[in-house]
Formats: structure tokens, C-alpha cells, sequence
């Protein structure tokens, strides 16, 4: 049997990892746009930020040697033919396969897509992008940058930009940040103290209207409100596009099954999988770090002839990079929501039926891992979960462990 994946991002490579350890002798050839070994995109941010980041390569530099793969990189594949069971790449190559994984990520949506014709405007999603703007930086000596959008992965640039000693501005069109993450009151309470602490001049309830430049290099951007903002590197943050459209046309991800089968002889992961939630959730895109590693290991105990079946996927999140007070959050913010909320502390969870539905924590990360189990074990918690948020010293799983009353503020 041979097996060919697209892509060679975390599902990928957990994928083929999990297929030779399972015992899988046959051809494994790997195709990436990219021309990288398989790398975490959880640890890129510190490349730009210019700190040491050489466990990028979370599996290794030498993964393809190690497990046996025929890497074809620098080349996207553009069309997969189903009836005859091959693909195409952009170059010509045809690689034919008995079975598909694809897994290629996905890439940073560009409200305007003549911004890209501009030097010095960037997305911000992939290795390749990180390189590009680091050797940006030290070519151009850059000292001023602007990031577009306010959500997970805008925040993520900034605050890696900032850490390195660059003056960033950031543009979002909402009043608040992360208003995804987290709900109003809580991303109003990490808005203020990012507007106090990180050093990041916030534009909030405002819009780029263009991306100015000067000799085809970028300068600024221009505010819809007539306002400019200079800067000599741009960052687009907006969102992200799912690279699906060379298996089905469109850019909308893959509906899969639990067995990770979006159809016969192909398997779909990442951040182009449709997947249900793991709880009472819709069925959507959840791409995130744990939900690829999870599903590419259910995709290859399928391929090994196992029975595994995905459990579903959680929407949780947790940004603490360059940030002295973390933010972590997971579920839906709907139900009876419970508070505890200081100077510097801000935690919420949501009730339905005595059960958490969904939570907000800011400020630090010592009950996260307490709240987490909780909201997925779906463990009554109405009447102790007040005192629980407002344990100041996180100690509350370790006395529910020991059966003991939990800690007062």
C-alpha cells in the first residue's frame, strides 16, 4: 500500500508517525507547498520574536530520513484526480496513491488581495511567512509595524513584534480584542490591560481602508477614518482560509466521519476538517494543535486496520506567549454565567443545568487545568463553583483530590 499525504504540518507528521510505529512498511511520500521538515506552528511566533526556536521542528529535522518518506516540497498540489487515484502538483508531478491523507493547513485571508503586491505585507500562519518577515526585518532595518486584526493570531504577531523591540500598532475592527475567545466582559477586562502593559498602541472600532507605500515598499497603512499609521511592515491577521479547494473546489474545509473518512480512500485533519464538537457544539473548522494530533492518530489507526473513532473536537484556546498574564479559554459562553473578577484576576464560567458550558480565564493559569476537567467530564459543580474561581492560590484541585473543602479568596 502507499500512502501520500498533503501536507506536512502537525497532522501530517503525527499521521506518519503513528503509521510507522504501528508497524506500516509501505511507501509514504509527503507533498508541502512548503520546503520544510514537519514543524509546530504553536512555537513560530518566538522564531519572530527572535528568540531561539529551534524545537520548531517538533519532530525533528531529520523526520523524513527517520521514518522513510519521500518528501516532495516547494510544490503544491493542485488537483487530485479520485477516479484514477493520483494527484497533481503545480510543477506537473503526478503522484499516484491507495490512500490520501490531506491535511494541507491553511493560510491567512486577505481582505484585499492586491495588499500582497506590496513589499513588506505579510501574512501570518506558516513558517515560510515568519522567515520572510524576519529576513524583512533585518534587511529593511525595521522599527514600526502594523498588524491587522485583533483576534488570536493578530494578537500573537504583535506581541512577538513587540517582545523583539519593535513599535506595533494594532488595527481591529471591533471595540474590544479577542472577541472570539472570550465574551464581553472578559475581553473588555484583557483589552485594558493589554492597553496598559503590553506596549501595543491599539486602534479599536477601525478599519484599513489601504496599505500605503512608497517605490512598491509598504509605508503605513491608511485608517478608513482618514487616519495614517506608519510602519514598514505589515501584517494581515483577518483570518484564516482553509486549503481545501484541491480536493473539493472550495475553500470551506472537509466534512469528515468520526473515522476521519471524508470518502473512500481518503482521510481529511487539521485545519481543513469539518468535525463535530467533542460536547454539544456545531460541527465546524476547530483548528487547533490538539484537535490535528487527535484526529491524525485516529486517521492512522484506520489506516492500520483499527477501530478508533475520533471523539470530537474542543474549541479551547490558551494565549500566554510574551504575556505576563495569560488567557485562556474553551466552550460557549451561554447559561448562568458565575464570576470572580480583582484587579489583575478575571474568571468566568457559564452553567447549564450545574454544568459548565463554557469559561473565561484571565490572569493566570493555576485552575485552568482544574476548570478544563471539569468542563469536560461535565461534572456538577453549581453549588462549590463560586469559591472555586475565587481561590486565589489554586489550590482547589488538590484539595478536591483529598476531599477538603475549597480555599477562600
Amino acid at each position: 500500500m502507499k500512502v501520500v499525504t498533503v501536507g506536512t504540518g502537525m497532522a501530517a507528521a503525527e499521521f506518519v508517525q503513528q503509521l510507522r510505529l504501528g508497524g506500516f512498511d509501505g511507501d509514504i511520500v509527503m507533498c508541502s507547498a512548503e520546503t520544510h521538515a514537519p514543524y509546530s506552528p504553536c512555537v513560530i511566533p518566538y522564531l519572530l520574536a527572535g528568540e531561539p526556536a529551534d524545537n520548531v521542528f517538533w519532530k525533528g529535522r531529520d523526520f523524513y530520513r527517520r521514518y522513510r518518506v519521500t518528501a516532495r516540497l516547494g510544490d503544491p498540489v493542485v488537483e487530485i484526480d479520485r477516479q484514477q487515484t493520483r494527484l497533481r502538483t503545480a510543477q506537473g508531478r503526478v503522484e499516484p496513491y491507495d490512500r490520501l491523507f490531506f491535511a494541507p493547513g491553511s493560510r491567512s485571508r486577505f481582505p484585499c488581495r492586491d495588499w500582497l503586491d506590496t513589499a513588506g505585507v505579510f501574512g501570518f500562519k506558516t513558517l515560510s511567512d515568519m522567515q520572510a518577515i524576519d529576513g524583512h526585518i533585518r534587511t529593511q532595518g525595521v522599527q514600526r509595524a502594523v498588524v491587522i486584526g485583533g483576534g488570536f493570531i493578530g494578537l500573537d504577531a504583535a506581541l512577538a513584534l513587540r517582545h523583539r523591540g519593535l513599535q506595533v500598532s494594532l488595527v481591529h475592527c471591533h471595540e474590544r480584542l479577542l472577541e472570539r475567545m472570550t465574551d464581553v466582559d472578559g475581553g473588555r477586562f484583557a483589552t485594558e490591560q493589554l492597553a496598559q502593559r503590553s506596549g501595543i498602541d491599539l486602534y479599536l472600532s477601525s478599519e484599513v481602508a489601504t496599505v500605503t507605500a512608497r517605490n512598491g515598499q509598504a509605508c503605513g497603512v491608511r485608517l478608513r477614518n482618514g487616519r495614517d499609521i506608519d510602519a514598514a511592515l505589515v501584517i494581515v491577521a483577518t483570518g484564516f482560509v482553509p486549503n481545501s479547494a484541491p480536493l473539493t473546489g472550495a475553500e470551506q474545509g472537509i466534512a469528515v466521519g468520526n473515522d476521519l473518512l471524508a470518502e473512500a480512500r481518503i482521510l481529511a485533519a487539521g485545519d481543513v476538517a469539518v468535525t463535530r464538537h467533542a460536547l454539544d457544539g456545531p460541527a465546524g473548522l476547530y483548528a487547533t494543535a490538539p484537535n490535528a494530533i487527535a484526529q491524525a492518530r485516529v486517521a492512522a489507526a484506520y489506516v492500520l486496520g483499527g477501530q478508533t473513532r475520533y471523539a470530537g473536537s474542543l474549541n479551547a484556546n490558551v494565549l500566554r506567549k510574551h504575556l505576563d498574564f495569560p488567557i485562556v479559554s474553551a466552550g460557549r459562553f451561554e447559561g448562568e454565567a458565575v464570576t470572580f473578577r480583582n484587579q489583575r484576576l478575571f474568571r468566568r464560567v457559564y452553567l447549564q443545568e450545574g454544568r459548565i458550558n463554557g469559561y473565561i480565564l484571565i490572569g493566570d493559569t493555576r485552575l485552568a487545568g482544574y476548570i478544563y476537567n471539569l468542563y469536560l467530564t461535565r461534572e456538577p459543580v453549581a453549588g462549590a463553583i463560586g469559591s472555586v474561581l475565587a481561590d486565589s492560590r489554586g489550590e482547589s484541585y488538590y484539595r478536591s483530590m483529598m476531599n477538603l473543602a475549597p480555599a477562600g479568596a
